[in-house]
């Protein structure tokens, strides 16, 4: 498939549908039902320009040039061999659902480090040492994935994998995997890995929902909840042993061990890939009884 052709069609699509898309409010699903509605619409951007975003990429020799921008109301990344982050600036609190439209073409003709994978979020994310700043320290925080081990946060990713078998794995975590340097046990839900169910469609556009309400933690793509976690369930606790080695236990979720974050920022994160993104929104989430506080 012509991705440039590909392209101008998803583009021209997003700019006509922006106002069906932009107003398809999100879904209530698993845990949310009869916990929260949505409410009013409390942040958005159509990327007419990326004033609004922090953009971190990695440096790495050896592949094309990357391409960072926004147009058409979208926001276009190509990353040849290299990961990103884009952090958007406005902090939000527990209690929302972030939505957006996301299309990862297949490159024709081949380009050397990019491949249909890792459409990943972090929400509610912040830096342990400066929670309203630091993750926007390039000196900390420079676009390679390890380098975001430290924050405090929530994370999920679709079509995850290596270099060289991408599109793989889908996963949700809660950060932070390192403290002070070294491996920290943490959530992580994996059981969807290599379920193409739940993988990368490419040249489709995908739409992502990310809830926080609370205790309440969902993942959902195309109406399809993918992962959720709230207190009392029945989670994956992963950490790393002296050797290095990944260790996975059973346990309850309870907010005494893994406490619940109440603010943070919303980044798209990728990586070897080309993303192009559109009708980024984020949505107040309300009590459904006047006794959910």
């Amino acid at each position: 498939m012509n991705w440039a052709f590909l392209l101008s069609s998803f583009v021209a699509f997003a700019a006509a549908a922006n106002g069906f898309a932009a107003e398809s409010k999100p879904e209530v699903l698993g845990h949310g039902v009869g916990l929260f509605n949505v409410g009013a619409l409390v942040a958005q951007d159509d990327f007419a320009n990326l004033d609004r975003w922090v953009i971190q990429v990695q440096e790495r020799s050896g592949f094309p040039p990357v391409k960072v921008t926004s147009r058409n109301n979208s926001l276009d990344c190509l990353l040849p061999g290299r990961g990103c982050t884009a952090w958007f600036k406005q902090e939000l609190s527990t209690r929302v659902a972030i939505t957006y439209d996301v299309l990862c073409p297949t490159p024709e003709p081949a380009i050397k480090g990019v491949k249909p994978r890792d459409i990943n979020n972090f929400w509610l994310a912040s830096d342990p040492i400066d929670p309203v700043d630091g993750l926007f320290d390039a000196s900390r925080y420079s676009g390679k994935f390890s380098t975001y081990d430290k924050i405090h946060g929530y994370y999920a990713s679709t079509g995850g994998g290596s270099d060289a078998a991408a599109n793989l794995t889908t996963r949700m975590r809660r950060y932070p995997r390192e403290v002070a340097g070294k491996p920290a046990e943490h959530l992580a839900l994996n059981d969807k890995d290599k379920n193409p169910e739940y993988l990368i469609t490419p040249d489709k556009v995908m739409r992502v929902q990310l809830v926080a309400y609370d205790d309440a933690i969902q993942y959902i793509v195309d109406g399809k909840l993918v992962y959720e976690v709230a207190e009392g369930d029945k989670v994956q606790v992963e950490g790393r042993d002296d050797a290095g080695r990944t260790t996975a236990s059973d346990a309850v979720y309870n907010v005494a061990r893994f406490p619940v974050y109440r603010k943070g920022y919303f980044g798209f994160r990728m990586v070897g890939t080309h993303h192009i993104y559109t009708n980024f929104r984020v949505y107040a989430l309300e009590p459904a009884t006047p006794d959910g506080n």
